[in-house]
């Protein structure tokens, strides 16, 4: 009897596949041909589950998005607010392996949003949910200044600092070491809080 097919392992087997040809040769290299490679199948069972380039690209933006969504929500409660604000930001950094990957994929995907509306659409929804998380965490670790406009101010100005040492650090890696990037993102998490406190 036939071992019957198990299409979740099968697409996520695929999605690591678009994550390794997009972290080994750029969005140029992404094709069906190169993931099915990767994969270890054939372009037939890739176009089986994903119809061209854009939905592989999508799709591997959507499922970094869930992983790095439940590392967070396993992370250990930190001790305060502020702890907590620091260790779910560090997540979007590129300090090891598995993170730098995730950021390279980010920021392939990113550049493929500004002629893509469906890609657009794909990254304001998952952009969306990072900036009500951090929001969340943000108002609890500035409690006493939890204006809307104000509180989203800090909070862009935290994305922009994470976005800003990711692709840095993908781009540059050697002139961003993991170590520099945590304190650069220690030092700019001080003065935002500390700009709130002395509104």
């Amino acid at each position: 009897m036939p071992r019957q097919v198990d299409h979740e392992e099968r697409r996520e087997t695929i999605s690591q596949a678009v994550w390794q040809v997009v972290s080994d040769s750029g969005l140029e290299g992404l094709t069906l041909r190169a993931v099915a490679t990767a994969a270890g199948c054939t372009t037939g069972m890739v176009t089986h589950y994903f119809a061209g380039k854009k939905e592989l690209l999508a799709h591997a933006r959507t499922e970094m998005h869930r992983r790095m969504a439940a590392r967070i929500d396993t992370l250990p409660a930190g001790e305060s607010a502020r702890d907590v604000l620091y260790t779910v930001a560090e997540q979007a950094l590129p300090l090891d392996d598995e993170r730098h990957l995730e950021a390279v994929v980010w920021s392939q995907f990113l550049l493929s949003t500004r002629n893509d509306p469906a890609l657009l659409a794909e990254h304001t929804r998952s952009h969306a949910s990072w900036i009500d998380r951090l929001r969340a965490l943000m108002q609890a670790a500035c409690p006493d200044h939890a204006e809307r406009a104000e509180l989203d101010t800090r909070v862009r100005s935290l994305v922009a600092c994470l976005d800003g040492l990711a692709l840095n650090a993908v781009t540059d890696p050697d002139a961003y070491p993991p170590d520099l990037q945590r304190r650069v993102l220690e030092t700019q998490l001080d003065l935002i809080l500390e700009g709130s406190r002395n509104l």
